[in-house]
């Protein structure tokens, strides 16, 4: 009897296992099919639908989803017009895939999402946030993600194009045709974007074209490994550094730049035209309220030393009034840099060196207060020209000798649109003074009259007086 009842209870122990096991796999096999039941059906778009709208601030739907296999697409995802928050969002054609194996671990793996497009555009209410919608009343999600899923995991993003409109709040700035990569993970978010436009609101600057920018994100700091961007004629610019977006910007960084355009193309605040590309470095120190702080070395590359047309620069006024071939001709540059130094509003540029040997020397500094523009410049001429100007000014004007040179010292005021300087008047006089002599002596020759004591010759004399005497 003992033994009938121990086979028994074999039996029902075997019994028991094999339904236990059974049941354990058809779990296994059925949970996975209850999950792709879920993430095709519309409770998960809209779930997805308002995670989306939490994370990218804004209010929006998703289109529905398509799955085939283990891939699903959709039409994307676009806020609402009048959306809240600070921005709107169009994405277009998102494709992805997920892990199976994993899947069976109750983990949702993407291995990468394409995206064919996103476009960012500046909210119509960008104060407001989006309030997380509360579930109905009374409704209990009996398969909510939490109880289906233990995670969810992103491999890799890929934004084909990437365009963010220009825009007050972005001081107008854009991008345009971008391509990203982003690799989500819990430490932080690395990123690589290439090739496409970034949209500058300079009007020197324009349109220039992204290389490359690569680094990592981690809220709220981002570093930026590098950045590699090139000028429409075909100068480089690299940086780096890491900044802190929140509660309030703050970074460090550095920045190079090579046969870079410089603003309008041509330097001189009214001195002179300088038509040159620019390479210097620059340190950012900090980032202040209102914009960045740091200092830096710009050298001028292919610099010439042009008068401008007529009268309109110190340079021209100088060429018409001495009549030197060396004023009125475009003269190579064997130096020219500065160093400068940059706060919120302010721009200091100093130490300036600038030197066509053997006809014009500049050193001095200059500053810009917002669009207003002051400084002193040492302005040399080489020693016979300076001389002939002193003597057409009356000896006002290039007293002081230096190294070869006769200096004058140029006081800049006005604004960088309209700069003004304190020898232009001087300039002027002397132009006036030596337009009125040889006026004279023109008369005087034409009608003979020379002699001091007849009354063509008396007038002539008397206008000399009062324009000064000629030049020795």
């Amino acid at each position: 009897m003992s033994d009938i009842k121990s086979g028994s209870v074999v039996k029902f122990a075997v019994v028991g296992l094999i339904l236990v096991l059974v049941s354990t796999g058809a779990a296994y096999l059925l949970l996975p099919k209850l999950i792709f039941r879920w993430l095709g059906g519309d409770e998960f778009r809209q779930l997805a639908s308002k995670q989306l709208s939490t994370v990218l601030k804004t209010e929006g739907e998703l289109e529905p989803l398509t799955w085939s296999s283990f891939t699903v697409q959709s039409g994307g995802f676009t806020s609402r017009p009048d959306a809240p928050g600070p921005w709107l969002w169009k994405i277009q054609n998102v494709k992805t895939s997920i892990s199976v194996r994993l899947l069976l671990d109750r983990v949702l793996r993407f291995p990468e999402i394409t995206i064919d497009s996103v476009a960012l555009s500046q909210g119509s209410k960008p104060n407001l946030l989006p309030v997380a919608a509360a579930p109905a009343e009374g409704r209990v999600d009996k398969k909510s993600s939490s109880e289906l899923l233990k995670d969810v995991q992103i491999g890799r993003i890929l934004i084909q194009s990437f365009g963010l409109k220009p825009s007050s709040a972005t001081s107008g700035w854009g991008v345009q045709g971008v391509q990203v990569e982003l690799k989500p993970a819990p430490q932080q978010t690395e990123f690589e974007l290439q090739k496409g436009e970034i949209l500058t609101p300079l009007d020197w600057v324009g349109i220039v074209n992204l290389d490359q920018a690569k680094g990592q994100y981690l809220d709220p700091t981002l570093r930026l490994q590098e950045l590699v961007i090139r000028s429409k004629s075909g100068g480089t610019l690299t940086a780096s550094g890491e900044f802190s977006l929140s509660p309030s910007i703050q970074g460090k960084g550095k920045m190079t730049w090579q046969n870079w355009p410089i603003p309008g193309g041509k330097l001189g605040v009214g001195l002179f035209n300088i038509p040159a590309t620019m390479s210097g470095e620059f340190e950012l120190t900090e980032w202040r309220t209102g914009g960045p702080a740091g200092k830096g070395v710009v050298r001028l590359v292919g610099a010439r030393l042009e008068p401008g047309q007529g009268s309109q620069t110190i340079l021209g006024l100088l060429a018409l009034l001495t009549g030197d071939n060396r004023l009125q001709q475009s003269n190579p540059l064997a130096t020219a840099q500065a160093k400068f130094s940059l706060q919120p509003g302010i721009y200091d540029v100093n130490q300036i060196i600038a030197e066509a040997p053997g006809v014009l020397r500049v050193v001095g500094q200059i500053r810009m207060n917002g669009q207003n523009l002051g400084g002193q410049i040492q302005l040399g001429l080489e020693r016979g020209l300076g001389g002939k100007v002193n003597g057409l000014t009356g000896g006002e004007c290039f007293r002081r000798e230096e190294g070869g040179y006769l200096y004058e010292a140029v006081n800049l005021s006005g604004t960088m649109e309209r700069p003004q300087n304190d020898l232009e008047p001087k300039l002027k006089q002397a132009l006036t003074r030596t337009a009125v002599r040889t006026t004279v002596d023109i008369i005087q020759k034409a009608t003979g009259n020379t002699d001091p004591n007849t009354p063509a010759g008396a007038a002539g004399q008397i206008l000399k007086s009062l324009f000064g005497p000629a030049p020795k």
